[in-house]
């Protein structure tokens, strides 16, 4: 019993040491991340470009499987738009938009690059919107205005 409980654990040994050199090193990819490029406040009936700047890390994603824009007058998400956008610049996804009438809008974007899908969104204020209209909007739990300014921000209209 004994060279057998001896054979078995000179054979585990082995197989340990074996394994140890051989482990392989599993990394985590970036997450890909959008920050969707869009003025917060947008005179009605004009025209616009809606932006999604694409990243993975410090890498500019211009390979993206995917790069849809869905947009929608708040509480009107049935009769949103779906408008696949093109590579417009490094990692910069665009489309051409018009908004129609005042209102309150969300732009979100349905990225799908790398094998990983997200989708975030913009609020956008478009023509007279009252202040009451926008704390309604916020306090019902919706998307927030985007704080920070994009390399886009002051851009011409095209």
């Amino acid at each position: 019993m004994k060279p057998l409980l001896i054979g078995g654990l000179i054979v585990l040994l082995v197989l340990s040491g074996c394994m140890q050199g051989k482990q392989e090193e599993w990394s985590v990819p970036d997450l890909v991340d959008v920050d969707i490029q869009v003025e917060e406040h947008i005179p009605a009936d004009s025209k616009t470009v809606l932006r999604a700047y694409v990243t993975q890390g410090e890498e500019d994603v211009d390979d993206a499987e995917e790069v849809v824009f869905e947009v929608w007058k708040d509480q009107e998400r049935d009769a949103g738009e779906l408008i696949e956008g093109t590579l417009d610049a490094d990692g910069v996804y665009a489309i051409p938009y018009e908004f129609g009438e005042d209102g309150i809008y969300i732009v979100q974007t349905h990225v799908t690059a790398r094998d990983l899908h997200v989708m975030p969104t913009q609020m956008i204020i478009v023509g007279d919107v009252s202040e009451d209209e926008i704390e309604a909007f916020h306090n019902a739990g919706n998307t927030q205005i985007n704080e920070e300014q994009s390399p886009f921000h002051d851009s011409e209209e095209e």
